[in-house]
């Protein structure tokens, strides 16, 4: 078994939280994790990356190669697409439709991609995808800050690795007590995004 995982998205929308969640799950399978990020200027609506290496035998580096990840996590558009190149076009995409300007877009130096044309690239290069509304959901349930939480149910009900328990139990330990509660509704709410 073998699965590498990248979650692409900006400063806090809980990148970090998810990818601990996917290592924990993994690591309680008996799997062997291996991960890094890359946090940028990530507290200012940077960038931020994670990879996820996940295999029965060894795994010798965090990074994920170009076109070798099975599972790709947008959760914002233009980073996903920023990334869209590590997946491998057999894998599967999940995207958040949340769309957020870039210091350039707001400095008047660049225009962000209208969202047909985002959809169109990523389903040219991996027609396995999925898009689902993750921060809309997150907003209505009263924190957009649970698009993590959102993302986190409906890649449970795409990945038959994800057993839907499992992972609900993992987001209920990480989340510091006054978020279980929501976080957990926000997780249940986002498995049933996906039919």
């Amino acid at each position: 078994m073998k699965m590498d995982v990248v979650i692409s998205g900006v400063g806090g929308q809980g990148n970090i939280f998810a990818s601990v969640v996917i290592s924990q799950y993994a690591m309680n399978k008996k799997l062997n994790v291996f991960g890094a990020e890359t946090i940028g200027a990530a507290q200012r609506g940077g960038s931020v990356v994670s990879h996820i290496r996940i295999a029965e035998g060894a795994i010798y580096s965090p990074l994920i190669s170009r076109g070798q990840a099975d599972l790709l996590v947008g959760m914002e558009c233009v980073e996903m697409l920023r990334h869209l190149r590590l997946l491998n076009p057999t894998g599967t995409y999940l995207l958040n439709s949340m769309r957020i300007q870039t210091v350039l877009n707001n400095m008047g130096l660049d225009e962000y991609p209208a969202h047909e044309e985002i959809l169109l690239a990523a389903r040219k290069y991996c027609p396995n995808g999925y898009v689902i509304e993750a921060s809309a959901l997150a907003k209505k349930l009263g924190n957009i800050q649970m698009t993590n939480v959102v993302m986190l149910g409906a890649l449970v009900k795409i990945m038959p690795f994800f057993d839907y328990e499992g992972v609900k139990w993992l987001i209920e330990a990480n989340s510091p007590e006054r978020f279980k509660e929501a976080n957990i509704k926000g997780f249940e709410e986002g498995f049933k995004l996906i039919n």
